[in-house]
């Protein structure tokens, strides 16, 4: 055998053990990601001095460019609060990749059954709006790419007050959220780039669907929203109303609807609500509470009465809204007159009368 055979030999072994070696390199890097990204999550939410984060297992997923979280809570730190104030079974945080073909790197956020509990105490220490510290900041930290794409699945957000007379615990439960466009990946040259969808079930077997149309990279808001909530059971809410507004309900439904368009600091919209079958004072039902108690359900139930639309059993009215961030009026003289209207001459349609849009607004701010 030739020498130039052999030290062909020799640089074929020496190509093949160091391939060896980048393999279990590339195995061993693998194997420690996970941890080591687990880490990383785990140092990112903790950083903040009113909550604190934890999470469960971390599946790194290279063919996605991205990583899965199991079970991510964020708590508050003094441990007066029970309820987390986020948490999710599984958050998936990825690159969006067909966003590569239009030149953008960003990502997405994919949340499986989050929850998000607001709680309201007697202290601040045992208070929990999320206000002292941007979660959602604390979420995106995670990634190294601005978020383009949001979506949720069977998610709840939950409004607690556990010491109220009666407790209180009112939800939105099956909620399903995609956001897309969030950072105008694509350039687009509409003035509303960005579109949020959103439904779910809302205060029992109410209904929730919201539709938003937005720039959120413009220096003042500019929005077009449409939003419904109907099929509200108020029986499902007497809680609420107990603690809040110190009456109940015998029986009644209750549905909303309101579109609302800003632009350039200014907004212009309205909200619609209606009650039906609604009985606030029933003499059965008084009888265990005390003579106060009665008697302000008593009132309650005197005005709704008053301002029933009779052939359709329907208390309602429309409400215009419209002003400026720094000054914003809300039309109550035009709301009464609507509720009159609505009262002894005839009952507003339940569903929304046409969409406001940033037109309107625009040029009603050129006006003013």
């Amino acid at each position: 055998m030739r020498w130039s055979s052999f030290k062909q030999i020799g640089r074929n072994r020496v190509v093949i053990r160091w391939l060896l070696i980048l393999v279990v390199v590339a195995a061993a890097l693998r194997l420690a990601l996970p941890f080591v990204i687990k880490g990383y999550v785990n140092r990112r939410l903790n950083r903040s001095a009113d909550y604190r984060g934890r999470i469960g297992d971390v599946n790194v997923k290279l063919w996605k460019g991205g990583y899965r979280i199991q079970q991510v809570e964020i708590l508050k730190r003094n441990g007066q609060v029970d309820s987390p104030l986020f948490s999710a079974r599984q958050i998936d945080l990825v690159i969006e990749w067909r966003e590569l073909f239009h030149g953008a790197v960003v990502g997405e956020i994919l949340a499986r059954e989050p929850r998000i509990n607001f709680v309201v105490g007697p202290t601040p220490e045992q208070t929990q709006t999320g206000k002292e510290e941007r979660w959602d900041k604390m979420l995106g930290s995670l990634f190294p790419f601005k978020f383009n794409r949001v979506a949720i699945t069977n998610g709840e957000i939950h409004f607690e007050n556990p010491s109220s007379t009666p407790p209180v615990d009112i939800y939105a439960r099956q909620i399903s959220v995609t956001a897309t466009n969030l950072t105008n990946a694509r350039d687009l040259t509409q003035k509303l780039p960005s579109g949020v969808r959103m439904q779910g079930a809302i205060f029992g077997d109410g209904r929730l669907d919201l539709q938003l149309q937005m720039n959120p990279l413009q220096p003042q808001p500019a929005f077009e929203l449409n939003c419904g909530v109907t099929n509200v059971n108020l029986v499902d809410l007497n809680d609420f109303l107990r603690a809040y507004g110190k009456f109940d309900v015998e029986r009644g439904r209750f549905a909303l609807y309101s579109s609302t368009a800003s632009d350039q600091g200014a907004y212009e919209g309205y909200l619609k609500v209606f009650f039906t079958d609604l009985n606030v004072f029933a003499w059965k039902k008084e009888r265990g509470k005390n003579v106060l108690a009665a008697f302000w359900d008593a009132v309650v139930g005197g005005v709704a009465t008053v301002f029933k639309n009779q052939p359709k059993d329907q208390l309602a009215m429309k409400v215009p809204i419209s002003g400026s961030y720094s000054n914003s009026t809300v039309g109550v003289w035009t709301a009464t007159a609507t509720l009159l209207q609505n009262a002894f001459i005839h009952a507003l349609v339940p569903k929304i009368d046409e969409h406001v849009t940033v037109e309107e607004v625009d040029k009603k701010a050129e006006d003013l």
